[in-house]
């Protein structure tokens, strides 16, 4: 019975076979009903992560618990008959999930990036678009992912009529659950933050998928400069290590260590060990488009220093093609990329940080972005100067 519940929630929820509730069929009603929906949709907007999602992850915890190895064996009846109350709950509890959400998302809501929506505050568009990527299809994913590992721990364990698969040892289904409702924790816990977290917050989801690429850039770098360290210290797979740079490459690397730093520094500093870590207010007074452009910061300077990075090999390989223009247009570029979110950050973040002890928090802040702000372009016009000497030295 237990395993036949996992099984008949997964075919429910997957993404493949569920049924996906008409959003504008729920906007049209709601309209038809002349029910207040701005109201309605801030009032889920409160449940929903208040609620909902903590009870979403009290069920998770009770079924890790519930489907513990050693008390599964020593007195199974008991724990699967938890685990079927369990299986209610949490059929309730998505099912909740999922109107709540497609009342609060209506396709009009989250499709395009307001200028607009400055008051908004959990229902503001970026907001909800970020909503949208977590459910439903990562959230049912996750769940469903849980639903058949469960379903085969319990025949795998002789606990159901239906024979067990021998494919698995019951070792390894018990670690694979635990990850797997790891991962529905975070991911329930990701649908909370795009409600309730600061905007400072929920940028970090977009950034962690280029902070890295930022770190490689650095590594990269440091590996032209001197290989043979670099290559020694790093786990990865042995490589023939790259070449010892000839000037002029060596100095345009040299120089672009500093920049490619304070790049990878800048972020750190808005990170959760940063500012994003300070008790900001949920909402600040800036609109979608401005989130957008502070969340795709990342990836725009990530870009632009793996652009400059390969370029060195250019010089190093081929010189006369390693323009001092384009040196020139890429820092420029990379520069231009901080403009925003730094101005961003000065006007809506900082701002809001309370002050704590009588300690001026936002005076410490302010003066480490100016001094930061001095030496990125201390950097960047000490580049374009390297560029141009090495330049005139190739002059005949």
């Amino acid at each position: 019975l237990v395993a036949r519940g996992f099984r008949r929630l997964q075919d429910k929820y997957h993404p493949k076979t569920a049924e996906v509730p008409d959003e504008t069929y729920l906007e049209r009603t709601l309209a038809a009903l002349s029910i207040d929906t701005a109201g309605l949709q801030g009032c889920l907007a409160n449940q929903l992560p208040s609620i909902v999602l903590p009870f979403l992850q009290g069920l998770l915890a009770s079924l890790s618990q519930a489907l513990d190895l050693p008390g599964l064996l020593e007195d199974p009846e008991p724990k699967l008959r938890t685990v079927l109350q369990i299986q209610a709950g949490l059929e309730h509890c998505l099912d909740q999930t999922i109107r709540q959400v497609s009342c609060i998302c209506p396709e009009s809501a989250y499709l395009l990036l307001r200028a607009d929506d400055h008051d908004l505050k959990g229902l503001k568009s970026f907001r909800l678009q970020r909503l949208k990527i977590y459910f439903p299809r990562q959230l049912s994913l996750r769940f469903c992912h849980i639903f058949q590992t469960a379903q085969e721990l319990v025949q795998q364990m002789e606990l159901s009529s239906a024979p067990p698969n021998l494919g698995w040892p019951i070792g390894y289904l018990r670690e694979c659950l635990d990850f797997f409702v790891g991962q529905a924790s975070e991911t329930v816990q990701g649908m909370a933050d795009c409600l309730q977290a600061s905007e400072l917050v929920i940028v970090q989801d977009v950034w962690a998928a280029w902070r890295p690429d930022i770190e490689r850039s650095l590594q990269t770098v440091a590996e032209k400069l001197r290989p043979s360290a670099a290559t020694s210290a790093r786990t990865a797979p042995p490589r023939l290590p790259d070449p010892l740079l000839a000037d002029p490459a060596l100095q345009l690397a040299t120089s672009t260590v500093p920049i490619v730093k304070l790049s990878k520094l800048f972020f750190a500093k808005l990170s959760k060990r940063g500012l994003a870590r300070e008790p900001l207010p949920h909402f600040a007074q800036i609109c979608s488009q401005q989130i957008a452009s502070l969340a795709d910061s990342a990836e725009h300077v990530a870009r632009d220093l793996r652009r400059l990075v390969d370029h060195l090999d250019v010089a190093n390989w081929h010189a006369a093609d390693a323009t001092i223009l384009r040196f020139t247009e890429l820092a420029r570029s990379l520069k231009a990329c901080f403009e925003p979110p730094l101005l961003l950050v000065l006007l809506y973040f900082i701002p809001l940080i309370p002050d704590t002890d009588g300690l001026d928090v936002r005076a410490s802040y302010n003066s480490w972005f100016v001094t930061w702000n001095n030496q990125m372009g201390l950097a960047i016009h000490n580049l374009i100067l390297v560029a141009h000497a090495c330049e005139l030295e190739r002059m005949p």
